[in-house]
């Protein structure tokens, strides 16, 4: 099997204040699932990818990535550089002497050992003595069997991990009951807030939304819409010159960059920074903001329809709902999109809406909602789909910085 047909996803794991601590890496053979699963094929595909092709560095933006071992890595591992590995110790192993001695080796080499799925039994006591963190399933369990688990796992020094948490109250939850790590797709989604009314210095981010994606707008009042707003006119300048624009010739006039950039992507970068002014938002939400638009324009450009001018507005606000915490489709009757983007946004369809809803997939690793057929259709095989995304993750992380370092 070559290397490129692995399709690789990252999934976060935050802490308590919602900082990204690491990423899970997350790996499917593509369009293959009559395919015989090895978990030790899988795991080898995984390196020469995230190891040597793409850079782990990148994939994980310097920060530690989870990888899931096989018994026979755990026995047997390769040499791996502990800065960038936390080692995730499967439910399905059989912690065996050579397993345990293994894992003893490579948590004296400076790896951080993680047992995934947790559930208690005599026979992990050797592994917990161990590990540094404890990955539990907070689906799997009800409240007395959970409660249960986190009394016996009190002696051993470990850090909890819930991981499959589906909302926010989830998050809270378990933050009182004394994880430290969280994972699961929580953040993309709104909070629930009592109340029609959005809070006042959302309605000011909403009005520039509108105006910014207005499409009647004239390239004079875009001009005076940004200007008239220092921040954001300030922050537009700096990613104009930042390196991932590439820029020849320096753009100090918001007028200069509506020539050199055009009216579309001016747009496109007013409205992101008007999204990342949410300040009681994580910025990974910005970051996964940013990926996702930026993976729906190369999938776009990459195949063979006509509309694509549309993907990144549609991979970017498909995540209003998380910034302003009220459903998507109140929001939208705010918004001056059209028809074509609303159905994408709402019902997934329309090329915009079908490609969204591949791109959805890949982010949580469901890869077997992404559908290839279609894809194929519109000119995309799944090496173009992959590197769509990985190259989406390496732009979103230059771009955070360029945000962050004007704050």
């Amino acid at each position: 099997m070559e290397a490129q047909n692995i399709l690789l996803a990252r999934q976060p794991i935050y802490d308590k204040q919602l900082n990204v601590h690491a990423y899970e890496l997350l790996f499917r053979p593509p369009n293959q699932s009559n395919w015989e699963w090895d978990g030790d094929i899988a795991t080898s595909q995984l390196v020469v990818n995230a190891f040597t092709e793409i850079g782990i560095e990148k994939v994980v933006n310097h920060k530690t990535a989870f990888i899931n071992f096989t018994q026979k890595w755990l026995e047997s591992p390769p040499p791996f550089d502990a800065r960038y590995v936390t080692i995730e110790v499967l439910e399905d192993v059989e912690p065996n002497p050579e397993l345990i001695a293994g894992v003893k080796s490579m948590a004296n080499k400076g790896f951080t050992i993680a047992l995934d799925d947790f559930t208690f039994d005599d026979k992990w006591k050797p592994l917990l003595e161990i590990a540094d963190i404890i990955k539990i399933d907070v689906l799997a369990l009800d409240n007395d069997e959970l409660e249960a688990t986190l009394k016996k796992l009190a002696p051993y020094n470990v850090k909890l991990l819930a991981e499959k948490i589906e909302d926010h109250e989830m998050f809270e939850r378990c933050k009182d009951l004394g994880f430290e790590l969280f994972q699961g797709f929580f953040l993309s989604k709104p909070q629930n807030i009592h109340g029609d009314v959005i809070p006042s210095n959302k309605v000011v981010i909403m009005s520039l939304l509108a105006e910014l994606q207005n499409p009647n707008v004239t390239m004079d009042g875009l001009e005076k819409i940004i200007s008239n707003d220092i921040s954001l006119s300030t922050k537009i300048l700096r990613i104009c010159n930042s390196a991932e624009m590439a820029v020849v010739k320096k753009i100090d006039t918001i007028r200069r960059a509506m020539v050199l950039i055009g009216l579309q992507a001016l747009k496109q970068w007013s409205s992101i920074i008007a999204l990342s002014r949410m300040s009681d938002k994580p910025s990974e939400l910005v970051c996964l903001t940013l990926q996702r638009a930026k993976m729906m324009e190369f999938l776009g450009n990459a195949s063979n329809i006509e509309n694509k001018t549309i993907f990144f507005t549609v991979g970017m606000f498909s995540l209003v709902d998380a910034f302003f915490d009220r459903p998507i489709a109140s929001l939208l009757k705010n918004l001056p999109f059209d028809d074509t983007v609303n159905s994408a946004l709402l019902e997934h369809k329309g090329d915009a809406g079908k490609v969204l809803h591949c791109v959805l997939a890949q982010e949580i690793g469901s890869w077997l909602d992404i559908d290839w057929p279609y894809l194929n259709s519109i000119g995309i095989d799944e090496e173009a789909f992959e590197k769509a995304y990985l190259d989406a993750i390496i732009w979103s992380t230059e771009v955070m910085q360029s945000l962050i370092d004007n704050h």
